[in-house]
């Protein structure tokens, strides 16, 4: 690590609630880190059971550690309240029930100082309970993303730029901002919080770094609600991309396009995986009233590929020929992975 950096704050956020079991690694993780000019804001967004005592307990243990108490409001609102008190001159997000490698802000740093980036990036790995699977490459590449690469991978877009094997462009935990880039942007309440706010972030982004390792853990919960298959969260999301789409720039037609075709994509998987569920009816509206919001342009829009809007618009006014599609889809995936 450089000296001349060894000094600049990294603020990180971790939003908390109901997560006692997991709490602990998470703040360890934080602390053991290499890097150790740290503000650890712990945001108890109204915990039920003790993780808001195990906050107040590192408190006392480690003067780098802060924590915000609020009645329950939800992850944006607990991510807003750590950026608001937020002092470092980078930020980082983390979950309560994740851990990272102790090398990860180390590693994020040194890459964000070395050119004219908006902020850094490495990867995240998923793991079973408390797998400290801590190990990582001898041996792993940077690369550069430029503005295209971000929003077009935020749409699944994936650029084939050579060595990039993967850009998770949709979450925030995987990366290291620079705190001006966030400068009057906040998290809203809606399916994807994560995808929203990155698509407002990386219009006023010039370049970002990636290094391909995996150095955050994203623990794998069976009570998570990223795990309940269709819930009325899953179904917001399809109004995340819209919420995107408003974002983007009228004349950004190529932006856009790209945005318009993961939307349909999105309103057709809400509508099918709700479709045996209890919120059927939910989805059925959702998908509904997007459609006559966005079809228009999703048809006139150029840079999509007509053979994608004639599939798309067939899987959405004929929902049989999706089913069987999916259906296909996963017996081609039985017989690759048994």
């Amino acid at each position: 690590m450089k000296k001349d950096i060894e000094t600049d704050l990294i603020s990180v956020i971790v939003p908390i609630f109901n997560v006692e079991a997991y709490l602990r690694p998470c703040i360890e993780s934080i602390l053991a880190s290499t890097y150790t000019t740290l503000q650890i804001i712990l945001v108890n967004d109204g915990s039920t059971d003790h993780s808001g005592e195990i906050c107040d307990e590192y408190t006392r243990k480690d003067t780098r550690i802060e924590v915000i108490h609020q009645k329950n409001a939800g992850l944006s609102p607990a991510r807003n309240s750590g950026m608001k008190a937020a002092k470092g001159k980078y930020i980082s997000f983390i979950d309560g029930d994740d851990y990272i490698h102790p090398q990860m802000y180390e590693v994020l740093l040194e890459a964000l100082q070395e050119g004219n980036y908006s902020f850094s990036m490495i990867l995240g790995k998923q793991v079973y309970d408390n797998d400290k699977s801590y190990s990582i490459p001898s041996a792993y590449t940077k690369s550069i993303l430029t503005q295209e690469i971000m929003i077009k991978s935020l749409f699944n877009h994936i650029h084939p730029q050579q060595g990039i094997k993967e850009v998770q462009a949709q979450v925030v935990w995987n990366k290291l901002y620079k705190r001006e880039l966030l400068d009057n942007e906040f998290f809203q309440e809606t399916g994807t919080e994560d995808t929203e706010f990155n698509c407002r972030i990386y219009q006023k982004s010039c370049q970002a770094v990636i290094i391909d390792i995996p150095m955050y853990y994203w623990v794998q919960r069976p009570t998570s609600i990223t795990h309940q298959k269709v819930n009325p969260r899953y179904i917001d999301r399809a109004d995340s991309y819209y919420l995107c789409l408003q974002n983007i720039p009228k004349e950004n037609t190529v932006y856009r396009g790209c945005c318009l075709e993961k939307l349909f994509k999105m309103m057709i998987n809400v509508r099918y995986h709700a479709s045996n569920t209890p919120y059927r009816h939910l989805a059925h509206l959702t998908a509904k009233r997007l459609k006559k919001q966005t079809a228009n342009e999703f048809l006139k829009n150029r840079h999509i590929p007509f053979h994608i809007k004639l599939s798309l618009l067939s899987f959405y006014y004929i929902p049989p020929l999706y089913s069987g599609f999916m259906k296909l889809c996963e017996t081609k995936a039985r017989k690759k992975h048994p």
